[in-house]
């Protein structure tokens, strides 16, 4: 198991003001709906070679280019959306190891509260009153394991 510690509140600013700078970058007034993002064109590996070479062209051979095509625009946005392209790869990454250390730290705390629960339950058993109370009050919230969906059948009065 990784060892983990808490985020100091410094460290938790640190991340939010370092979020909230990256929001203030982007653009504020793109917001798609999911039938707009269904309708436009996406550039994947395959059509990004056919970009490439198409901007590669219109720069070499100007006088092919209709006037309503902006070279320079077309030559900025594949910048642009190379740098994109890299920037939420790395963030994915981050997002991953969030995750991944979220799920480790979930898991850790449900194998001990499960250990308390069920502590609890055979105390309860042997006629631990104490321990009863905190039964009855944790088992109803108890849905722990693969079963989790399982109503436990035996009743503690």
């Amino acid at each position: 198991m990784a060892s983990f510690r808490s985020f100091v509140g410094s460290e938790l600013m640190s991340f939010r003001q370092h979020i909230a700078a990256l929001r203030n970058m982007l653009p504020q007034n793109i917001k798609l709906k999911p039938t707009e993002r269904r309708s436009m064109f996406k550039l994947n590996d395959k059509k990004k070679d056919f970009v490439e070479k198409a901007v590669l062209y219109m720069r070499k051979n100007p006088a092919t280019v209709p006037s309503y095509v902006d070279v320079n625009t077309c030559n900025n946005y594949i910048q642009l959306y190379k740098q994109y392209n890299e920037l939420i790869s790395e963030l994915e990454e981050v997002k991953t190891k969030m995750e991944d250390a979220k799920l480790l730290l979930g898991n850790e705390i449900l194998k001990q509260t499960r250990a308390y629960f069920h502590n609890s339950k055979n105390a309860a058993l042997s006629g631990s009153e104490q321990f009863n109370q905190i039964y009855k009050e944790l088992k109803p919230h108890y849905a722990v394991g693969r079963n989790s969906r399982k109503k436990d059948k035996e009743p503690i009065d």
